[in-house]
Parts: C-alpha cells; sequence; structure tokens
C-alpha cells in the first residue's frame, strides 16, 4: 500500500509540474532545428513553391505574360490532351516499360540479395556486392554511351557476331521491339545490385535464432529461405514495391531521352519524353503542364491502390 501511495504522489507531481512551453522546448533544442533550417528550406523552394507553377494545366500560357497574364482556359488542355492519340501511346509505352522493368528488376534484386545471403566466403561476397553495385553509380549518360558502343549496328556484339557466327547485324538501338527490351535488361543491370543491398540490410536484422530453430527442426537451406528469409524481409519488398509501383508512369525519363530517337518513338515514347516535346518544340507549356499533371495524379492514385490493399492484407505500408 504504502508503494501505490509513493507511486500516486510522484506521478501527482509530475502531473503538476508546468508544462514545456513551445517556445521553451525550441530554445532547449535551437541546435538542432537551427540544422533542420536548410532541410525545410529546400523542401519549401524545390518542392512546395513549383507547385504554383501547376496553374499553367488550366492557362493558355505564355512565357511572354507569364502566370498571371496568361488567359484562364479551365480544363480545356486537359481535353486536348485526352483527345491527343500521342498522349496515349506515351501513357501506353509508359505503362508497359515501367511494368516489364518491375517485373524484371524487381525479382532480379531478391534472387540476387538471396543468393548473396548465401556466400560463405567474404571476400567473394564483397567482390561480387561491390561489382553490381557499381552501376548504380553510373550516370545515364554514361551508361547510354556504353550500351551503344556494345548493341550499336557497328558494335561489339554485332561485329562478334557477323565474324564469327556470320550472322546480319541486329537493330538493337533503331528497331522498336529490341529497342524496348535494350530499355529493361539496362534497368535490371543498373538497379538489381542497389535494391539487393537493401534486401540484404533487411536480412542482416533477422534474428539467428529462428535461422537456429529451422535447422533444428530439419529445414534444409532452401526452407529456410521461404519460411525465415523471405518473411523476414517482406516489409521491405512491399515498401520497395509500393514505390516502384509509384514509377509505372514514370519509364525514366534520363535512359529514354540518353537512348532513344525517332525510330523507335512507336514503343519507346514515353511521358516525359512526350511532355519535353510538346514544351520546348511546341511550346505549348499549358498542354504539357496539363499531361504532368494527370501523370502525378495517375502515380498517386497506384500507390494508393496498393498502399491500402497492403494494409487490408496485413503486410505494412508506406503509413
Amino acid at each position: 500500500m504504502n508503494v501505490a501511495q509513493e507511486n500516486f504522489r510522484q506521478n501527482q507531481t509530475t502531473l503538476d509540474k508546468p508544462k514545456c512551453s513551445a517556445l521553451d522546448h525550441v530554445r532547449q533544442n535551437s541546435t538542432l532545428y537551427l540544422m533542420a533550417i536548410p532541410a525545410v528550406l529546400s523542401i519549401i523552394v524545390f518542392s512546395y513553391l513549383p507547385l504554383f507553377g501547376l496553374s499553367i494545366a488550366f492557362l493558355d500560357f505564355s512565357p511572354f505574360r507569364g502566370i498571371l497574364g496568361s488567359e484562364w482556359v479551365g480544363t480545356a488542355n486537359f481535353a486536348d490532351a485526352f483527345n491527343n492519340p500521342f498522349f496515349w501511346a506515351a501513357l501506353r509505352n509508359s505503362f508497359i516499360i515501367s511494368t516489364l522493368k518491375l517485373m524484371i528488376t524487381f525479382p532480379s534484386a531478391v534472387i540476387l540479395a538471396l543468393l548473396l545471403n548465401e556466400v560463405r566466403k567474404r571476400w567473394l561476397k564483397v567482390v561480387i556486392q561491390t561489382s553490381t553495385m557499381l552501376p548504380f553509380l553510373v550516370s545515364w549518360v554514361v551508361a547510354g554511351a556504353m550500351f551503344r558502343a556494345i548493341l550499336g549496328t557497328d558494335g561489339l556484339v554485332n561485329s562478334v557476331g557477323t565474324s564469327l557466327f556470320n550472322t546480319d547485324p541486329i537493330a538493337f538501338l533503331s528497331d522498336p521491339q529490341p529497342f524496348r527490351w535494350v530499355l529493361i535488361l539496362q534497368d535490371t543491370w543498373k538497379y538489381a545490385g542497389y535494391f539487393a543491398v537493401l534486401y540484404l540490410a533487411a536480412m542482416a536484422t533477422i534474428d539467428p535464432n529462428l535461422y537456429e530453430a529451422a535447422e533444428v527442426d530439419g529445414a534444409s537451406r532452401w526452407q529456410q529461405t521461404v519460411h525465415v528469409t523471405l518473411p523476414g524481409i517482406s516489409n521491405t519488398m512491399i515498401t520497395i514495391l509500393l514505390i516502384s509501383v509509384g514509377y509505372l508512369v514514370a519509364a525514366g525519363f534520363e535512359q529514354v531521352y540518353v537512348m532513344y530517337n525517332v525510330s523507335v518513338y512507336e514503343t519507346a515514347d514515353i511521358l516525359e519524353t512526350f511532355t519535353l516535346r510538346l514544351a520546348l518544340s511546341q511550346g505549348n507549356y499549358g498542354l504539357a503542364t496539363a499531361v504532368g499533371l494527370v501523370q502525378g495524379a495517375i502515380s498517386l492514385t497506384l500507390v494508393l491502390i496498393v498502399h491500402f490493399t497492403a494494409k487490408r492484407l496485413g503486410r505494412g505500408g508506406l503509413f
């Protein structure tokens, strides 16, 4: 009883203490707030202030008249976008390329991480992990030059094929169908190693006792992978999947822009390149902004659908 009374007095004393005001909290943590100021300012300047430019989607915008001086046209730019066959072609290409990238790059990264997790020699694991991570550090401009040298009509692959196997050169970079697969496999080459590192970091947090218990129960390495490793990294996989789904209508502007040409517009022209041509080549800034706004709305919708589906299935989500 005395202990209970003492705890009650301590709790009452805590409640009776004056609460720290917001100003006092800022003074006590002034150093942390000062450190956060550059990050907050960068978010405001580069993320929130540009949102004012979305109003261009509802204007007959002219750079000479500016946003305030341009004529308001309402949803006319959106109607023009939906009636434009090139918009639907670019949207279709964006979905196809991004979906195929997701279907190949996502499992490739998981498989690579699982294989690396089974490597017992540390030096070999470090070499493989570093080798697969290096492409992520290469810019798309450099990667584009490398792939053009390898896959061009007079590149390494065609030179070897014609000299050793007497085959005709394959137009990897000018034939619409092979070019789409070049983009997809190029994306896997660049990002599989990076995502594998994230999965390996998640694997490092798995309790080793789970593996020991599974081994005692007679589970093989494959069974341990299926029943211990994969469930242990499932939240990381879902988070990466959610982020990737948000890019299903953003097929990778930098990659496509440095690789494509007029002959592959049929399968490689995506929303970003279509928007770029509308704005810079045709000067139709209102239509270009409307297309970009539609793209953002579709991305947000896809992320929310996958997020709430994952939450309903009890597999976590973004928030």
